[in-house]
């Protein structure tokens, strides 16, 4: 049985169990809740300054298949690991405290978000995206809210790197944690732009002045010169990536928005993202905002989640319902779509249109 790792510290039992009907009733909107400002307040970070604190880092990470035989490529958590233990400076102390203390979490309310990890749920949308590969290809814009090991968005990178396209692709990934975008979410786009962009000889010039040792098969090391390539194939092949840290809410939306405005043909994705009762009218009003302000035209959702998480209060049926009932109230020009996945752990994929 799955369960999230949380502690008695970490969860108010009252506040789990209160409905997101009270929630919403309570609030003008949920992206003004007041639990959002006590929360780590969004920023954009710099592309280019994260890969510069990559430089000289050599990844270990896995080859796995989806459950539908669509292979991505993941790096390690051990590698993940030793990396904060090399660099430890107290920066971010919080993660690797979590990931090597006595006791795994896998969360921290308002201090790490879980993102480190692979949930099955973010792997059920890529099969989603291999089977209706339409929604990719009609997609200028890519954005994955709460995107962590962003195995969706590697793979829409990965079919655009296939495909030959120069038509220009927009990705832009959200996660609470910036060090999670550091660490796993942006090492695991370069992962997929190495291996389906580049030959053998080619990712063995470019990873040239490693010393210490052999590399094996499933490593990477990760260049100046091959940082600077994966930067520049970026621009030659008209592909912008853009990272955005911190906690949704009302100035979350104002600088998504404001990035978005000239765009059309958006897909929005996000996977276990409304475990928690209190954050998951948060989540559908930022989705639905997003919907206004493209008039509602162009722009399609997926939201994937478990049916129901335990000992934590979110649900599928809490979201849908919640969505439902804002479509109604507001008149809004939109309907969805809930598909199930066939697996022991019942999960499911909601389709907004």
């Amino acid at each position: 049985m799955f369960s999230f790792g949380f502690t008695d510290e970490d969860l108010d039992p009252e506040g789990a169990q209160q409905s997101t009907k009270s929630i919403s009733s309570a609030l003008q909107c949920p992206l003004d809740a007041p639990h959002l400002l006590e929360a780590v307040q969004p920023q954009w970070e710099d592309l280019k300054s994260i890969l510069q604190s990559l430089a000289g880092v050599r990844i270990s990470f896995e080859t796995f298949r989806t459950p539908q035989g669509h292979v991505l490529y993941r790096r390690e958590l051990f590698d993940i690991k030793h990396q904060l233990m090399t660099e430890a400076d107290g920066s971010e102390s919080v993660e690797l405290d979590i990931l090597i203390g006595d006791t795994a979490e896998d969360l921290r309310k308002n201090v790490y978000e879980g993102g480190l990890k692979s949930w099955e749920c973010s792997i059920d949308l890529v099969d989603y995206l291999a089977r209706d590969n339409a929604l990719l290809q009609a997609s200028s814009c890519v954005v994955e809210l709460g995107c962590g090991t962003a195995l969706p968005s590697e793979y829409a990178l990965s079919q655009y790197l296939l495909g030959g396209s120069h038509r220009g692709l927009q990705l832009v990934l959200g996660d609470y944690n910036k060090s999670v975008l550091r660490l796993v979410t942006l090492p695991n786009l370069i992962l997929i732009w190495s291996q389906v962009a580049l030959n053998g000889d080619q990712r063995r010039q470019l990873q040239t002045g490693y010393e210490n040792a052999p590399l094996k098969d499933e490593e990477l090391f990760l260049t100046p010169q091959l940082l600077d390539e994966f930067h520049n194939e970026m621009q030659k092949r008209k592909i912008d990536i853009s990272f955005i840290s911190g906690t949704w809410g009302r100035q979350f939306n104002e600088l998504l928005l404001e990035y978005l405005q000239p765009i059309k043909e958006i897909l929005v994705l996000s996977s276990e993202t409304i475990y928690q009762p209190e954050n998951l009218p948060v989540v559908a009003e930022t989705i639905l905002e997003l919907f206004k302000a493209q008039d509602y035209q162009s722009i399609k959702a997926l939201v994937a989640a478990k049916d129901i998480y335990f000992g934590v209060g979110g649900s599928i049926v809490d979201f849908q319902n919640y969505v439902a009932k804002v479509i109604k109230d507001k008149k809004l020009p939109l309907s969805f779509t809930t598909f199930k996945i066939n697996a022991g752990l019942k999960r499911s994929i909601v389709l907004i249109e």
